[in-house]
């Protein structure tokens, strides 16, 4: 019984905090984009959403969150690169891909924002994972390797869905309250290069 009686009290303190923190969200989200309108308590509440955010995802977002504790520290020549192929599954990785290899040059790489939301499907949740880490990235072939090079900097405005929850709404995240923490020199910018071995039936 008193095994019960720990988890439930962990279950209702984990449901009261994330509460909460979607209401601290949704009010931070509401704020306009603006350095003044942010006091250093929301900076400091922006900075744990960020990681939390990043750490909770992981599991299933592992790629982004890996980008996201980029920002915590300097990019040494303003590039970091990752050898990982978790990319190439991707059908429009692949169109770009076969442009790359026809015309010799970099094709840059393009997905909706309504691409990002979590889905049990598995092919759109990969699909989703790819479009969180690449879009706007551009991608090109060199020595039989696929790069893709992606500018790891929030945008000032740009909403990202993430997942809807029933009878609450779509929950996602205003990218520009992380461009606030950039200004302030919280965070860091530069971009990671993401290498895999060109396979030939992606060319």
């Amino acid at each position: 019984m008193k095994l019960i009686s720990k988890l439930l009290k962990l279950i209702l303190v984990l449901v009261l905090l994330i509460t909460f923190g979607l209401h601290r969200l949704s009010i931070l989200n509401a704020k306009t984009i603006e350095l003044s309108n942010f006091s250093w308590i929301n900076k400091v509440e922006i900075y744990g959403l960020g990681t939390i955010m990043a750490v909770t995802g992981a599991p299933l977002y592992p790629e982004i969150a890996r980008m996201h504790f980029m920002v915590y520290t300097p990019f040494k020549d303003g590039v970091k690169s990752v050898e990982n192929d978790f990319f190439m599954r991707s059908a429009v990785v692949k169109s770009a891909i076969q442009n790359a290899v026809k015309s010799g040059k970099s094709h840059r790489l393009a997905w909706p924002a309504s691409v990002y939301k979590f889905s049990m499907d598995n092919e759109k949740y990969h699909e989703a994972r790819i479009a969180l880490a690449l879009n706007g990235g551009y991608l090109r072939i060199e020595d039989n390797m696929v790069i893709v090079n992606i500018a790891v900097a929030y945008p000032r405005n740009s909403f990202a869905p993430l997942f809807t929850v029933p009878g609450y709404g779509v929950v996602g995240v205003q990218e520009g309250l992380y461009w606030i923490l950039q200004q302030e020199g919280w965070y860091h910018t530069g971009s990671v290069e993401w290498i895999a071995p060109l396979l030939r039936e992606a060319s």
